[in-house]
């Protein structure tokens, strides 16, 4: 391991590398000692780039590039609300870096954090000058703060439909992305305002299907009245399927590209130093 000036508690983190993070649940971070005392160190090594960049060794990544991952993990585990403004901080990564840890476990993580995260969120997914996908991930931050805590439906629920308001000026992959979520959700009163964002032609079918679609999800028809815009009723199950296999599906896919994604990273770093000597 390298040389570092974290707490004992945090420095266990630099250790544990990418197999703890591979698995579909969490590890119990907590069980390693790490209480909300060591939230100030975690929020620093959550927003330790330097650590993330570290060159790999024989075309592997050392486990502490992972630290800061781990780092997200705790601080939601440990419901710092204090942590916050940090992790949306880090979001524009999804977009600059094609930072897939960053747009899957930090919605997570605001999610066990639960209802504080409520209006933060809210605020970044009317803020137009941040990113699509960083957008993207706050949306389904809202969608897992209900997943972890069912009494803020419908709070949650508002807030979604609220960013979606501004339809005209989301751009269509963000529209597409709420209405998703608000299916995922069940929420039948969007129907009226997700309707109007169908109608001016402003949400990326690929991602959500279209209006018939969210009707059928969300219980307010029982099977389409059209045919479908996709090629085949495979493609819609596909495209659809049940919540959960929507959820499974855009996770596997960022997935497969992320251990590429990297490597592409550190090359391009590799040669940036190559021409600076």
């Amino acid at each position: 391991m390298i040389e570092h000036n974290y707490t004992k508690p945090v420095a266990k983190l630099l250790s544990l590398g990418d197999k703890k993070l591979r698995t579909n649940r969490w590890m119990d971070y907590l069980s390693l000692g790490l209480t909300s005392e060591d939230i100030p160190e975690l929020i620093r090594l959550a927003q330790d780039t330097e650590m993330a960049e570290l060159p790999w060794e024989n075309n592997e990544p050392l486990p502490e590039v992972f630290g800061q991952i781990h780092a997200w993990r705790v601080l939601g585990q440990l419901r710092a609300v204090e942590a916050i403004p940090v992790l949306l901080g880090i979001l524009h990564e999804v977009d600059d870096d094609q930072n897939d840890w960053a747009g899957e476990d930090i919605p997570e993580a605001l999610g066990l954090i639960g209802a504080p995260a409520i209006a933060p969120c809210l605020e970044y997914l009317q803020d137009l000058t941040q990113q699509t996908y960083a957008r993207v991930a706050v949306a389904n931050a809202l969608a897992e703060i209900v997943t972890r805590h069912p009494e803020t439906r419908a709070e949650c629920i508002q807030a979604l439909m609220t960013a979606l308001e501004n339809y005209l000026g989301n751009g269509e992959t963000v529209n597409a992305f709420i209405i998703s979520y608000l299916m995922d959700l069940k929420a039948v009163e969007a129907a009226p305002l997700v309707e109007k964002a169908y109608l001016e032609e402003l949400v990326e079918i690929e991602v959500c299907g279209d209006y018939e679609d969210f009707q059928v999800q969300t219980g307010l028809l029982k099977k389409r009245l059209t045919p479908s815009p996709f090629t085949s009723e495979a493609d819609l199950k596909k495209l659809l399927g049940s919540v959960v296999t929507m959820d499974e599906a855009r996770k596997r896919q960022s997935q497969q590209a992320k251990k590429e994604k990297a490597k592409a990273k550190q090359a391009k770093k590799a040669r940036k130093k190559s021409k600076k000597r």
